[in-house]
């Protein structure tokens, strides 16, 4: 997978807003009414977080990641744009922008990589484990 760092912007961005959002819910004076808020916007931001470091590293577990992390900033846009303020109007376009990334991060582990038209074969010894009779002293 090509590693794209605009995707990887957006992430950890979305992770930035949506745990600043939840602070600021925490802060508020009528944080029983903010409890739904605050966790799906920490769950948004641990989920965007835990994303961008998968990618970044190249693992195969990205794209699994990347589809629930589409549906956590759906739930994250839903919840925020009943919030009238410039901050929910920004954690909302933050989490479109995430989606459209999560989507591209799918996308591109479904395509075969360009470079690898050659199978990289690793040599037998890398495999090597000795058994347990070879250890053994006589």
């Amino acid at each position: 997978m090509i590693w794209k760092k605009t995707i990887y912007d957006s992430l950890t961005e979305c992770a930035t807003v949506c745990n600043e959002f939840a602070t600021e819910c925490s802060n508020s004076d009528n944080i029983n009414d903010l409890y739904r808020s605050i966790f799906i916007n920490l769950d948004c931001a641990d989920i965007c977080r835990d994303l961008a470091i998968l990618y970044v590293r190249g693992s195969e577990n990205a794209r699994l990641l990347a589809q629930a992390c589409i549906d956590i900033c759906e739930k994250c846009v839903q919840e925020v744009s009943q919030f009238n303020s410039d901050r929910g109007r920004q954690v909302c376009a933050m989490c479109q922008q995430t989606i459209c990334s999560c989507v591209n991060i799918i996308e591109m582990a479904l395509q075969p990589d360009v470079d690898s038209k050659s199978p990289v074969v690793e040599p037998a010894s890398l495999f090597y484990v000795p058994s347990r009779r070879e250890n053994l002293y006589y």
